[in-house]
């Protein structure tokens, strides 16, 4: 069993010192003599010391770019945090040898049209959307790119090694088909080649902070929550920390250019209710200097734990389902933007509608193009259609 895989592991070391946690001193008997292990115990240890803060043993293996760390895991007894991102690439071949052979193409934009087409069926079957228009430009260093959907990401191709990148943003992870993390995941161990994760940030939501919040982060930072190592990482604050405004404060923790990267922040103000105090954090992992198992599509609770100390006490908490917090954003999209149309426009309104009708009211100022609408609020129009 999982936890059992995790009890046989050899004891972690502490960060610092590397000393091997004991819960209690071993009196050893030899020879009639009585000797005791001097180990000091968690009352004697600095608080980043303590046992909460000890890390698994990482795991290192040589790839073709040199020596890389492989993301560990903790055992998560609940479904703590879900997917928001994930980019994987894997080689052209996938979809077909013919799709090597340049010449049986008279330019190089039909080769990749011809080669997106025949992954059509398996985008549907993974995520339940396929590409919705060709961006006729390159994206992330590829020659030619497509959108995925209602804008939930994009793929790209062209070079880069004949190979294929598909990133699917916070959009197409929350309205995919439920399960689309283990259907991916048969795609790229049983049919796809030369595949590889490239990024993947998953996130755990509290609705109320009552568990975590940017100043909870805040706090484990001067405790050492987030330090891996002798190094503490780099910290940012974003917003106003001194006052807060209402508009959300973001605690970053480590740097962009690295493999690991931490946002922790008030989603709720962030969306555009200064009243809302749901929290979030979000781990952002990339293969920079690591490997990405493709385990974190089927466990990402374990990898979010692992991500750094602190997160230990996040173990027992429930992360909403993808539902809530499609339903949560939308709604305070929704409130948000009556509130703005209220304070903007409500007199003039006031006045319209001594004069007209309701329904001519409204026809009288809505858009002349019925399919226009703010790019802020699709989510709520997408959120109605399916529910």
């Amino acid at each position: 069993m999982l936890m059992d895989k995790y009890k046989k592991q050899p004891n972690p070391t502490v960060l610092s010192g590397g000393l091997k946690n004991k819960a209690v001193s071993t009196p050893i008997n030899k020879m009639g003599v009585t000797k005791f292990d001097t180990q000091p115990q968690d009352a004697d240890l600095p608080i980043f010391q303590h046992s909460l803060y000890t890390i698994p043993r990482t795991h290192m293996i040589l790839t073709n770019d040199g020596v890389k760390h492989v993301e560990y895991r903790m055992p998560a007894e609940n479904e703590i945090a879900v997917i928001d991102w994930v980019n994987f690439t894997f080689g052209i071949e996938t979809m077909g040898d013919k799709y090597w052979q340049e010449d049986e193409y008279i330019l190089d934009t039909h080769r990749y049209t011809a080669a997106i087409d025949s992954l059509e069926a398996d985008l549907e079957h993974i995520f339940g959307f396929t590409t919705s228009s060709c961006r006729n430009s390159g994206l992330n260093f590829y020659q030619q790119s497509y959108v995925l959907g209602e804008d939930f990401g994009f793929i790209c191709i062209g070079g880069q090694r004949n190979t294929v990148l598909i990133m699917i943003n916070g959009r197409g992870c929350n309205f995919a088909k439920s399960g689309w993390e283990l259907r991916l995941y048969n795609f790229l161990v049983t049919k796809a080649k030369r595949p590889k994760l490239t990024r993947v940030d998953i996130a755990h939501d509290d609705f109320e902070g009552k568990h975590i919040s940017v100043d909870w982060g805040n706090m484990q930072d001067g405790l050492g929550g987030f330090q891996l190592g002798n190094r503490a990482p780099n910290i940012e604050h974003k917003g106003n920390w001194r006052r807060p405004n209402g508009k959300g404060r973001t605690l970053c923790i480590g740097s962009r250019d690295s493999g690991k990267y931490l946002r922790l922040y008030e989603k709720g103000r962030a969306e555009g209710d200064p009243n809302d105090n749901w929290q979030r954090a979000e781990v952002e992992f990339k293969s920079i200097d690591r490997v990405l198992p493709f385990d974190m599509l089927l466990a990402p609770s374990e990898f979010f734990i692992a991500a750094y100390p602190c997160f230990r006490d996040l173990a027992q908490h429930l992360q909403p389902e993808r539902i809530e917090t499609i339903s949560k954003t939308a709604q305070i999209n929704f409130q948000t933007a009556i509130e703005n149309l209220k304070h903007q426009y409500g007199k003039y309104i006031n006045i319209f509608k001594e004069v007209f009708e309701p329904e001519e009211l409204i026809n009288l100022i809505s858009c002349s193009d019925p399919l226009a609408y703010p790019k802020r609020l699709d989510h709520v129009l997408i959120t109605a259609r399916r529910m």
